[in-house]
């Protein structure tokens, strides 16, 4: 479960931006957050701005973060850190490390703070600390410029920790060298990087391949009944559909195609077709069959936006996507919204971040205030900047939408009407 997510010095983002979803003391809406201990934890965030505004380097930082640790430990000598990108338009900032800081609770219950700083060439600084208590404690530090550059508060930690230290690289980060090394104090935290949370954008790319794979190993049906159950919610005439899967020479093209990673040897082909019963005028109903891709957009990306949503309902994972409502009417993005405020349909506490322009979230009888916010880029030095709705505490009759739209909060293009045609 995310806590905080902070990121400072990456892409258009100059100055360190919070995304925090731990609730305020505000009591409305018990639904849209989980009571953990005194703390209230919000299970979805929505995130507003002008298109350019930066909205998706919030996510693509997220994403950048998520692979440099999930990938650390293919990474060879004096290999660089591909998604290391510091802000361009200044001319110390691009000379200086990129820097992440996530809050989490992992599946072991333990709240953890892991953050790291970092170069296109190294690892500069990274922590993990452990509230076992209601107080902090440091299972290690690493400062690759001082001269102690590992540290540790416990001997006993020093002795399993020390081994470990020799066999990283300047290039990989100490968390995934360790749990690699089967050292179970940085076991939970890393195992939530590599599944308790994952990003996507609405684009069939990202969504195609973990969602396939899932589709593909629906052995009991279940994924296909949550899928149907999501369409006919989405009111999508599709009674059932069908999919298959097999292994097909380079040279075939099909449907839909995921190649294997590494030579063209082998792909996978997968074929879906989508039912659709029709009434024919004498009153009987004939089935007709279309290919997925012959279907809307907005189709396309509910059947494999579906996968991705089961999961996270049985695991209880965050899942943050980009641009979460293209193609999609705004009454839908509020009904799937809406399923991560369900506590029948969302037992384990999954979350939903996403970014979205369908301003009727901006409703504070939907969201809480502190579940919206916005992304704003000054056109003077191009720095995106992000903050919470609840930061203006506006009244809850307040009309969000209409304030939103005049703007407000910021965050909304300034449309030049004049002279646009001449």
């Amino acid at each position: 479960m995310l806590l905080q997510f902070s990121v400072k010095n990456f892409r258009s983002i100059k100055e360190k931006v919070v995304l925090s979803l731990e609730g305020s003391s505000d009591k409305n809406l018990s639904n849209n957050f989980f009571q953990i201990n005194k703390s209230k934890i919000l299970n979805s965030i929505a995130i507003f701005g002008a298109n350019a505004s930066g909205k998706s380097n919030i996510f693509l930082a997220l994403t950048a973060a998520i692979l440099t640790v999930r990938l650390s430990n293919n990474r060879q000598i004096g290999e660089p850190l591909p998604f290391i990108e510091p802000f361009a338009f200044d001319k110390v900032s691009i000379k200086e490390p990129t820097e992440f800081e996530f809050v989490f609770i992992a599946n072991n219950g333990i709240k953890y703070v892991y953050g790291f700083s970092a170069t296109r060439i190294q690892i500069i600084k990274e922590y993990l600390y452990a509230f076992t208590s209601n107080k902090a404690s440091t299972i290690f530090e690493r400062d690759e410029t001082a001269n102690k550059k590992y540290r540790f508060t416990s001997n006993e930690l020093k002795a399993k920790l020390n081994p470990i230290v020799e066999r990283n690289t300047v290039n990989k980060l100490f968390l995934a060298t360790a749990a690699s090394w089967n050292c179970e104090e940085v076991t939970a935290p890393l195992l939530w990087f590599q599944s308790g949370i994952n990003t996507y954008d609405s684009k069939l790319n990202t969504l195609f391949a973990p969602a396939s794979l899932m589709f593909e190993k629906d052995n009991d049906g279940s994924l296909k009944e949550f899928t149907k159950q999501i369409l006919r919610e989405a009111d999508i005439n599709i009674s059932d559909y069908t999919f298959e899967s097999r292994e097909v020479l380079n040279n075939s093209i099909p449907n839909f195609i995921v190649k294997a990673n590494g030579l063209n040897v082998l792909s996978k082909e997968y074929r879906i077709s989508m039912k659709h019963e029709i009434v024919k005028d004498d009153g009987t109903i004939e089935t007709y069959e279309l290919a997925l891709n012959s279907e809307s957009k907005g189709t396309e990306g509910l059947f494999f936006l579906s996968p991705i949503l089961k999961r996270a309902f049985e695991t209880g994972e965050t899942i943050c996507v980009d641009e979460f409502d293209i193609s999609l009417h705004p009454l839908l993005v509020k009904h799937l919204i809406g399923l991560f405020s369900n506590p029948t349909i969302n037992k384990n506490k999954a979350q939903l971040i996403i970014s979205t322009h369908t301003v009727d979230l901006l409703n504070l009888t939907l969201l809480r205030r502190d579940q919206i916010y916005f992304v704003n880029k000054s056109n003077k030095t191009a720095e995106s900047e992000l903050y919470s709705l609840d930061e203006f505490s506006p009244r809850t009759s307040e009309n969000i939408r209409k304030a939103y739209l005049l703007g407000r909060f910021g965050s909304v293009p300034n449309i030049i009407e004049e002279g646009c045609y001449d």
